[in-house]
This record gives C-alpha cells, sequence and structure tokens, in this order.
C-alpha cells in the first residue's frame, strides 16, 4: 500500500477514535435521546461479545436515525427510544455495560440464557420504567446491591435465576409493591428468608428454591393471598416443619418444597388449598401419617411425598383426587394394600410406591384408564398376579415389579406393548413362558427377568431394536440359545445362566460389536467354543463355565484385548492352553479348573498374576517346575519363537546402546532449548482481578515448589507477593501458539464459571510453548491423598458425608449448571481438594478434553479417566459422557465409606466395585443380605460413631451410581437430591453404638 494512503488510513483511525472518545463524554453530560441510545446499544455490543452468526450481528451502525430500533431484540417507542431489550440464547459472553442505565425509557430488560459475568451493575437503578427485569441463567456473582431497588418502583418481573450471586436475600425488594415475579431461585444466597417479603402483596411467583438458605421458613409468607406460585426448597437446609399457616394461600396452584430438610408431619390445613395443582415435599424428613385432608385438594395433578418418614396406609379419601396424573411415595415405611381406587382415577400415568411394605395384590383394573405409563412398585411385599389392563392405552413405558411376591404367568398382553422402553420382573415367582412379543419390542432397552421360575424356549424370531440388557438367569428355560439373539445389535450384557439350555453356541452371537459381558454358565450346552468369538471385541466377560462344552480353547480367543474376566471351568475342553493368552495384559481372572486340559502351563506374561487354583482339576497339566517333558518346546512354531526370542534380544540391546547415546546428546540442547523458552515472552490472562505479575507466577517454576505430578502436568505452589498462595499447573503436551485448537477459549470458558465447590480457575499464562493454569490454593490436598494416607482415619463421617455432597454438588453444576455441559472425563478423590475448613471443591474439571483437543496424546489416561474408575461402556464406546462421571463419582463415595483404595488392594486385578459385588454375594450365600448386614461389611473399620442410616443412604446412592449399564444410574442432580438429606437423622437409633 503507497506510503500516502498508509497516512490517510491512520488518520481516519485515528478521527474515529477522538469520534468515540467525544462521544462518551457527551454521555455523561446529556440528556438521552434516540441518538443516545444507539452509541448505548453499540457499548452494550462491545461489552457482550457474541459467537458469529450470533443475534448482535445485525447491530451495525447506519445514517438511519432510528437504524438500532432494527436491530435484533431491541423495541422502541414512537420517538425511536429503546424501550425494550431482549437478547437470549445467543450465547453472548462479557459483561452487561454500565452505559445500559442510560436507556432510560426502557420497560423490558431480558439478557437470559447467556455467559454473562461480572457483578449485578447498579446503574440498573436509573431505569425508573423498567417492568420486566430478566437476568437468569448467566455466571453472575457477588451480592445484589439493595440500592437498585429504590429507582425500580415499577418493576413487575425480576429475575435472576441461575447465576452467582450470593449474601443475603435482598429485604429492599419491599419497597417494590408492583412486584408480581420474584425468582432468585438457583444461586448461593444463605441466611433466613426475610419474613417482611410478605409485604410485597402483589407477588403470585416466589422462587427461592437451589440457594443455601436456613432458619425457619416464616409463616409470614401466609399472608400473601395473590401468591400462585411458591418455590423454596432443593440445596437449603430449613429448621422444623411446614408452616400450618400456609392453608391460608388460598391462591397457591404450585408449591414445591422438595429437597430443605423438613421435618414434622405435613399440615392437615394444606388440605384447604383448593386450587392446587402441585405439591412436591419429596426428600425431606416428614414424618407421620399422610393427613386424610389432603383428599381435599380437587384440582391435585401431581402429588410428590417420596423420600421421607411417612408411615401408615394410603388414605381412602384419595379416591377424590380425580385430576391426579402422579403419585409418588416411594421410599417411605407405607404399609397396607394399594388401594384399588387407585385404578379408578382416570388421569393416572405416573405411580411409583417403591421400597415400601406394601402388602396383598395389585388393584385388578390397574391401567385401564388407558392412561398408566409408568408402573414402579420394587421392593414391597405384594403378590399375586400381573394385572391384565396394564397397557391399555398403548402408553405404558416403564414396568418394574421386581423383587416382591408376584407369581403367575405374564400375560400376552404385555408382549404387544410397543409402547415399553423398560421392563424388571426380576426376584419374583412368575412362572410359564415369557411371551415371545417381549423380545421384538422396538423401544425396550432393558430385559430382566431373573431369578423367577420361568419355563419354555426363548423364541427364534427376536427382533428387539435398541435393547441393551438381557438378563434370564436362575430360571428354568430349556432348549437352544436362538441365533437370533445376534439381530440384538445393541446388546451389551447377556446374562443366560443358572438355565436349563442345551445345544452349542451360536457363533453368530459375537458379530454383537458392542457385546460386552456373556455369561451362559450352569446350563448343559455342548458343542465347541466358536472360533467366531475373536469377533466380539468389546468382550470384558465371558463365563462358559459348568457346561458339557469340548474341543480346544480357540486361541483366537486372545484378540479379546480388553477381556478381564474369562471362566471356562467345569467342561470338557481338551489340548494345550493356548499360548498367546499370556499377551493379554487385561485379563485378571482366569478359571479353567476341571476340564481335560494337558501339556504345560504356559509361563511369564499374564500367567504370572494368575492362581494355582485357576488351573486345578486337570490331571494332565503340567508345570514346568515338576515335570522335565514341560520344558520342551512343544511344537516347532513355539521353537521358532525362542529362536526368535533371541534375535529380538540382540536387537533390543543395541538399540537400547543408541537411545542411549541419543540422549547423552540431546541433554545439552534440551538445556539450551529451556533457557531458550524461559526468555520468551509470558502473557496472563486473568478470570478475575488479581493482585500480582506474571512474573511472579514464572519466579514459581521451581523444583522445591512442586506439590503434585500427573498425566495432565506438574503442580507447583506458589506464594505471590501479596501473600496469597496459588496452585500452579503447568501443562503437558498443550500449545499455546497460533494452533490451539481452541484451547484458549475454552479455558476462558472454564475461567468464567463460579461455583462453591469447583475450584476457581484465576487465570493462565502462556507463552508460545506452555500453559500454565493459576488455581486457588487447597491447603489440605485432595481427598485420595488424605483419605488414604496416614491421616486417613481423622477425616470421619461427618466430614466424609459432607465432602460427598459438596462434591456432587459441584459436579451437578457442571452437568446441569453449564451451557453446554462440561463432562469432567476423569473424576477421582485425587481431584477432589479439601480447603482450609476441609469443603470440598473439585479440580480438574473439563481440562481432559481440552488436553487432548491440543494434541495431548500422552494424555490418554485423563481423557479417558483414571484405572479403577472408568465405567464399564467405555470398553466398547471409547468415549464417555455424564454418566460415566456419575460411575466414578460412585467409586469415590465407596472410597469414602470403605477407606479403601479402587484398586490394588483386592488382588487378581479385582476393582473396589467388583470387591463389594462380591462380598455382598457371598453374604448372599448364607441369607439375604439387609442394607444394613450389607454395609457393615464393607465399612471402614476406622469409623466410628456413624448413624447407620445415613451409611446405607450413601451406599445405596453410590451403588447406584456404579450400576453397569449407564441408563440405570441416576444423573447427578439426582445424586445431590439423594444426598441431601442430613448424614446424621435421629432416628432410627445407631445400631453401631449399642
Amino acid at each position: 500500500m503507497p506510503k500516502e494512503l498508509q497516512s490517510a488510513e491512520m488518520r481516519g483511525i485515528c478521527s474515529c477514535r477522538y469520534f468515540l472518545f467525544f462521544v462518551s463524554v457527551c454521555l455523561a453530560f446529556s440528556i438521552p435521546t434516540s441518538s443516545t441510545d444507539l452509541i448505548v446499544l453499540m457499548k452494550i455490543k462491545t461489552a457482550m461479545i457474541g459467537p458469529k452468526g450470533s443475534g448482535l450481528d445485525d447491530w451495525i451502525v447506519s445514517s438511519s436515525r432510528a437504524s438500532h430500533c432494527l436491530f435484533s431484540g431491541v423495541s422502541c417507542d414512537e420517538n425511536s427510544r429503546v424501550v425494550s431489550l431482549n437478547v437470549s440464547f445467543v450465547p453472548l459472553f462479557g459483561t452487561i455495560a454500565p452505559e445500559i442505565g442510560l436507556l432510560n425509557n426502557l420497560v423490558n430488560l431480558t439478557l437470559s440464557c447467556n455467559n454473562l459475568t461480572g457483578k449485578f451493575p447498579a446503574e440498573i437503578a436509573n431505569l425508573t420504567s423498567l417492568k420486566l427485569l430478566n437476568l437468569s441463567n448467566n455466571i453472575m456473582y457477588g451480592h445484589v446491591p439493595e440500592s437498585i431497588f429504590g429507582g425500580l418502583l415499577e418493576l413487575e418481573v425480576f429475575d435472576i435465576y441461575n447465576n452467582n450471586f450470593s449474601g443475603p436475600l435482598p429485604i429492599e425488594l419491599v419497597k417494590l409493591k408492583r412486584l408480581k415475579h420474584l425468582h432468585l431461585g438457583g444461586n448461593y444466597f444463605s441466611g433466613e428468608i426475610p419474613s417482611v417479603y410478605c409485604e410485597i402483596q402483589s407477588l403470585e411467583y416466589l422462587g427461592l428454591n437451589g440457594n443455601g438458605l436456613s432458619g425457619k421458613v416464616p409463616a409470614s409468607l401466609s399472608r400473601l393471598s395473590n401468591l400462585q406460585e411458591l418455590y423454596i426448597g432443593y440445596f437449603s437446609m430449613y429448621e422444623g416443619g411446614i408452616p400450618p399457616e400456609f392453608g391460608s394461600l388460598s391462591s397457591l396452584r404450585m408449591l414445591d418444597m422438595g429437597s430443605c430438610n423438613l421435618t414434622g408431619e405435613i399440615p392437615a390445613s394444606l388440605g384447604r388449598l383448593k386450587l392446587l395443582h402441585t405439591l412436591f415435599l419429596q426428600l425431606n424428613r416428614l414424618s407421620g401419617l399422610i393427613p386424610a385432608e389432603l383428599s381435599g385438594l380437587v384440582s391435585l395433578k401431581s402429588l410428590d411425598l417420596s423420600n421421607n418418614e411417612l408411615t401408615g396406609e394410603i388414605p381412602k379419601g384419595f379416591s377424590e383426587l380425580k385430576q391426579l396424573t402422579l403419585l409418588n411415595l416411594f421410599r417411605n415405611h407405607l404399609h397396607g394394600r394399594i388401594p384399588s381406587f387407585i385404578a379408578d382415577l382416570p388421569y393416572l400415568e405416573v405411580l411409583q410406591l417403591w421400597e415400601n411394605n406394601f402388602t396383598f395384590e395389585l388393584p385388578v383394573n390397574l391401567g385401564s384408564n388407558g392412561k398408566l405409563t409408568k408402573l414402579d412398585v420394587a421392593t414391597n411385599h405384594l403378590t399375586g398376579m400381573i394385572p391384565r389392563h396394564l397397557c391399555d392405552g398403548k402408553r405404558l413405558e416403564t414396568l418394574i415389579l421386581m423383587d416382591n411376591y408376584f407369581f403367575g404367568p405374564v400375560p400376552e398382553e404385555l408382549g404387544d406393548c410397543k409402547s415399553l422402553t423398560r421392563i424388571r420382573l426380576m426376584k419374583n415367582f412368575f412362572n410359564g413362558t415369557i411371551p415371545p412379543g417381549f423380545f421384538n419390542l422396538p423401544l425396550v432397552d432393558m430385559l430382566e427377568f431373573s431369578d423367577n421360575y420361568f419355563t419354555g424356549k426363548l423364541p427364534d424370531e427376536i427382533s428387539g431394536g435398541i435393547l441393551g440388557l438381557l438378563t434370564l438367569s436362575n430360571n428354568r428355560i430349556t432348549g437352544n440359545v436362538p441365533a437370533a439373539i445376534a439381530n440384538l445389535t445393541n446388546l451389551q450384557t447377556l446374562s443366560l445362566e443358572l438355565n436349563q439350555f442345551s445345544g452349542e453356541i451360536p457363533p453368530q452371537i459375537f458379530d454383537l460389536k458392542k457385546l460386552s459381558k456373556m455369561n451362559i454358565s450352569n446350563n448343559n450346552i455342548t458343542g465347541k467354543i466358536p472360533t467366531t468369538i475373536a469377533h466380539c471385541k468389546s468382550l470384558t466377560l465371558v463365563d462358559f463355565s459348568s457346561n458339557n462344552l469340548f474341543g480346544e480353547i480357540p486361541r483366537a480367543i486372545a484378540k479379546l484385548e480388553i477381556l478381564s474376566t474369562l471362566n471356562l471351568s467345569r467342561n470338557q475342553l481338551e489340548g494345550q492352553i493356548p499360548i498367546e493368552i499370556r499377551s493379554m495384559t487385561s485379563l485378571t481372572i482366569l478359571d479353567l479348573s476341571y476340564n481335560n486340559l494337558s501339556g504345560p502351563v504356559p509361563e511369564g506374561g499374564q500367567f504370572l498374576v494368575f492362581n494355582d487354583s485357576s488351573f486345578t482339576g486337570n490331571p494332565n497339566l503340567c508345570s514346568p517346575l515338576h515335570h522335565l517333558s514341560c520344558l520342551l518346546p512343544q511344537n516347532q512354531d513355539e521353537l521358532s519363537g525362542q529362536k526368535s526370542s533371541s534375535s529380538k534380544v540382540a536387537i533390543i540391546v543395541v538399540s537400547i546402546i543408541g537411545v542411549l547415546s541419543f540422549f547423552a546428546a540431546a541433554l545439552k540442547f534440551n538445556r539450551y532449548r529451556i533457557k531458550c523458552r524461559e526468555s520468551k515472552a509470558w502473557k496472563l490472562t486473568p478470570f478475575q482481578k488479581l493482585d500480582f505479575k506474571v512474573e511472579d507466577v514464572v519466579e514459581c517454576l521451581k523444583e522445591e515448589n512442586i506439590i503434585g505430578k500427573g498425566g495432565a502436568g506438574i503442580v507447583y505452589r506458589g506464594s505471590m507477593p501479596n501473600g496469597m498462595n496459588v496452585a500452579i499447573k503447568r501443562l503437558v503436551g498443550s500449545s499455546s501458539g497460533r494452533n490451539d485448537h481452541g484451547f484458549s477459549a475454552e479455558i476462558q470458558t472454564l475461567g468464567r464459571i463460579r461455583h462453591r465447590n469447583i475450584v476457581k480457575l484465576l487465570g493462565f499464562v502462556s507463552n508460545n510453548d506452555t500453559n500454565l493454569l493459576i488455581y486457588e490454593f487447597m491447603p489440605n490436598g485432595c481427598l485420595g491423598g488424605l483419605l488414604h494416607g496416614s491421616k486417613g482415619s481423622h477425616l470421619q463421617w461427618e466430614s466424609r458425608y459432607r465432602i460427598a455432597v459438596e462434591a456432587a454438588k459441584g459436579l451437578c453444576y457442571l452437568h446441569h449448571g453449564c451451557s453446554p455441559l462440561i463432562i469432567h472425563r476423569d473424576v477421582k478423590s485425587n481431584n477432589i481438594l479439601l480447603d482450609s475448613d476441609f469443603a470440598a471443591h473439585v479440580a480438574d474439571f473439563g481440562l481432559a478434553k481440552f488436553l487432548h483437543s491440543a494434541g495431548a496424546s500422552e494424555c490418554m489416561s485423563s481423557v479417558a479417566g483414571s484405572y479403577g474408575y472408568i465405567a464399564p461402556e467405555y470398553a466398547y464406546t471409547l468415549r464417555v459422557d455424564e454418566k460415566s462421571d456419575v460411575y466414578s463419582f460412585g467409586v469415590v463415595l465407596l472410597e469414602l465409606i470403605t477407606g479403601r483404595k479402587p484398586v490394588g488392594e483386592f488382588g487378581d486385578g479385582v476393582d473396589i466395585v467388583r470387591w463389594v459385588l462380591k462380598t455382598i454375594s457371598e453374604l448372599s450365600e448364607i441369607s439375604k443380605p439387609s442394607d444394613a448386614a450389607a454395609v457393615l461389611a464393607v465399612v471402614d473399620p476406622r469409623l466410628s460413631g456413624y448413624s447407620l442410616v445415613g451409611m446405607i443412604n450413601l451406599f445405596n446412592v453410590a451403588m447406584r451410581c456404579v450400576a453397569e449399564m449407564s441408563a440405570e444410574r441416576p444423573t447427578m442432580m439426582e445424586v445431590v437430591h439423594m444426598l441431601a438429606g442430613p448424614p446424621h437423622p435421629q432416628s432410627p437409633p445407631n445400631l453401631l453404638a449399642m
């Protein structure tokens, strides 16, 4: 470009800068006009950065006086003044510009569902015409300045749901006499609910749920005569119970007080709320009978009283609840008969009564209303036959009747219920043939018929579209194993053990790409093991024991690279043990006992792991230590292999010498390269105000400051000049140059996250070669180091339960509070850090993904997870999702309960999950273990004085999290709710202390 043009261009840029400066000065001293509104909007756009294609792309200045009125999300009055600014779901980043206070004609300000950060802009107090203010679903933090409410006297809607605001609930809200909708939920407000909120008489909606509130629920809220919806549960821990005065809230339609530690009885006065359509009181400690007066809730559609300590029977008066669609009473102590009128409720869709003490049979007409979608009555004492009308409306999705005393045949009609997605009938006394239609239902992902008395054969035609789990174990089923099982392309678990199957194993089954576990033990299966077993690369467990199999063990079985358990015991197998098995590094359990195997037991490799019991009962097997013949090669292939091995050793020795020479020559160059690297410019990117410089951070990268090393990098402790301690993680395998694959943008997203149970990422320092992440420092280190170290005995019950709850809340935020959600990918006790008060903070969230995307191939352990924490489905999907995080968190809970490490303490490659299951299984051989017996068998002996009830709850949550099928695991939000109760309920008594 010619110099004259360059000079002209520079003059133009300078002129533009002077103009913007001049306009900014004018804004501070002029009366706002439509022109001012345009400039303010451009200021707002600058502060709120959006991605390309976002809703702000058309915010471009033009010659038109009212061009800003055509901006997306902007509406104007007849004078071209902005009256509405509604920009949601973009998403936007950055902050709200303080100039927004100059839009003094603004009536509607909606900036919800973005990623805005920063504190609440005090300048909003100048928007005296504002009626609607919605900043929900962002990442804003700090206190809400009470001074703003002095100018917002016209405000009717104030919604800041799901941010990171903290401090006490603002009392000055009572000045807003026109306020109808107030939603402060999903934040970190603490303290008590101000009793003066009753003065906001215009209030129709009050949402305080999802905070950390305490104290008693103020009875004064009952004076809000216009209130229609009240949400005050979840994460808060109130004292006392439900104020009986709430029965006077005559306009109330929605009352949600779930999961907030309520005690006492349910007030009978609630039965006076004639307009109430939803009553949620689940996950509390409510006791006593269900008040018969609730039958007065004639408009009620949804009733959830689950997870409490309620006793007695379902009130007869509930027959009057004709509008009811959902009835959840599970996990209580209710008993008696399930009333027959339940089947007559015309709109009932969901009936969940599991884990109670109900007896007798199900109502014979249940489902005849044609609306039923979910029925779960597991773990009661119910008997009788399955009602024939459950799927009359062709809408039934979930049928769970397990662990009861049901008997008789399963109705054929259910086999034609195309809407079913999950069927669990195990642990009953059903008999007859399983209706063949069950195996062809298009939406079913789980069929569980184990531990019954089913007979007959399986159908020859099987085509269930998405079936992932099929368990038929411990029945009396006969006939061949159908080859048509190969049509179940999504099958992950096939459990046919303890039946009377005969015939050969269909080779087609091993074409199932996702099949992870196959158990056909204790049948009458004959024939050879198909060589096609090598096709099923996803197998982790194979159990063909106690059958009549013959022939040799296929050498191709060694191609199953992730197989961990192989049980071929108690068959008629012959020939030699394939020497190839010694290269199966994932195989930790091998049982070939009681066959007709011969020849030597191979040495070395994985055979060093197996016990002698793996080979007992084979009289023709010999060990090289005792039989000279075993010292000789058994065939020419092995002899050739030995010669080849000698040649390979020579090559390896020469290679090692060459490598050592190379490293010696490279050492000097490496030292020089380090010096050059340190001389390059570092850049500090802060995510909040930091009172130190980049040089202060780099200065801490010394050997004596190292406090941890892992697959993702090295962690240093840094002491800043202002006295602040930080943790500095030096990442390996990452680059911050031009080709960083979005690493910087991803890290900046993590830096905006604010949650009390997530380690704060304060900023990051980078140059062309290295990334340094700066975290808040956690004085008590990681949970794993403390729990499994010499001080583990000092971490007692209440601390462990608190850590479990806090870590769950942190993960819950990543999964449910971030948009898009963040999957941790490496949940483990070493990534749960403890501050000076031993409060838990989740660390290294999301980093596995970002390291992988930046090309850190050596960090695959971080991407895939850590050994002992990896979910089973990773073996065949090679990817992780949020349910993989849930599994890993379940392992952490088992660590807290047992005090044991996830691996390395149980022998033979058994991890903590398998050990717990094995321990419970051994108990069941004596008698059916109670929850208490199961817990006492595995609990950390260093623990004392804990509540057995609380420990059982933690154990049950852990076992649900480590369910083999990912679909069976709860979400992290459900985990938080299940753990939300106190760790030491007052009843029943502590059995361990007696």
